[in-house]
């Protein structure tokens, strides 16, 4: 069986020896040994490299010290007991199908952990600086077993591009349940951000998710999103595929987005998009908007599952407050 826990941490690590303004090119030359995950990682975000600028400015070399000195002290026992649980929970955890790694490293503090597919199976990426940050580092062991055995329930819900239209539309349906128990939230924009949130953690897929919301003057704002940072936040109706969908009112599927003439570039990572209107009584109230980084991705699966969350939408009123 292959190594399931591997310490990254110590590579981040070597960006004390440089002076602080060299930190972020100490970063661009760090990303380089772990392309995949760290572009997860700022897409997760809504992050780019702009914005690791500015976040590791904010860090103290004060910070990163003590974090390293403490994980020194700490790494050992961390590690043996997850190792030493993982001898009670194999079958639980089903370790036979290695079909997951656990990814020990530093990064920006913004998340605890994140999944992430890549060719070989999953890696579950775990930040120490925000365990440090919010004083879960004395329990790390703990943290990446609890992380472990959220990623096999994770593992049922997974939607992937290559499964069968049947088993998209069941797993769909759970992951539909899942947003109608989560979107009890104060306001309709905090209820739109854990819908994207949702499709985003479930649906491999899903490279950017968003909501685009009507303005006046015939325009769509850009609302809660997952994903790169995007220059169109705002969008005339008839303006690229999210423009052309509003203004007819009608669910768009893009195989090929280099084969569109009216699209409006986000990403050169993206292949396909869909978008799906959300329609109240004939009244356009905005739209989701999904690109995917996968040529032909979306199917007649995902476009019914997509006018279901738009549907849910209106019915529960998230948009009344925009």
């Amino acid at each position: 069986m292959r190594s399931i826990l591997r310490d990254f941490s110590e590579e981040f690590f070597k960006i004390l020896s440089f002076p602080k303004e060299e930190w972020f090119s100490f970063w661009l030359e760090h990303r380089k040994d772990h392309p995949r995950l760290w572009e997860e990682y700022l897409m997760k975000n809504c992050m780019n490299e702009r914005d690791v600028e500015k976040e590791l400015q904010k860090v103290e070399r004060r910070e990163l010290d003590s974090l390293h000195q403490s994980w020194l002290l700490l790494e050992s026992n961390a590690k043996s007991s997850v190792l030493k649980s993982l001898k009670n929970l194999s079958s639980v955890l089903e370790l036979s199908r290695e079909d997951f790694v656990v990814f020990i490293m530093v990064a920006l503090g913004k998340s605890e952990s994140i999944i992430v597919p890549t060719s070989k199976g999953h890696v579950i990426m775990i930040d120490l600086l925000s365990l440090y940050r919010k004083g879960k580092l004395n329990f790390a062991g703990n943290f990446i077993i609890e992380k472990m055995r959220e990623f096999r329930a994770y593992s049922e819900y997974m939607v992937s591009k290559d499964d069968s239209e049947e088993e998209k539309g069941r797993k769909f349906e759970r992951i539909f349940e899942l947003i109608q128990s989560a979107i009890n939230k104060p306001s309709g924009e905090e209820a739109l951000q854990e819908i994207v949130r949702i499709l985003d953690h479930y649906v491999e897929y899903y490279n950017w998710t968003g909501f685009y919301i009507t303005s006046p003057g015939e325009q769509l704002e850009l609302g809660p999103f997952v994903g790169e940072p995007t220059e169109h936040v705002k969008i005339k109706f008839g303006q690229g595929i999210c423009g052309q969908a509003a203004k007819l009112k009608e669910v768009f599927v893009v195989p090929d987005v280099d084969k569109e003439d009216n699209y409006l570039s986000c990403s050169d990572k993206t292949k396909s998009e869909i978008v799906v209107p959300i329609i109240d009584d004939d009244r356009i109230l905005g739209e989701i908007d999904i690109d995917s980084h996968h040529l032909n991705a979306f199917s007649a699966a995902d476009e019914k599952f997509l006018e279901k969350i738009s549907e849910l939408v209106v019915k529960s009123k998230l948009l009344s407050d925009q």
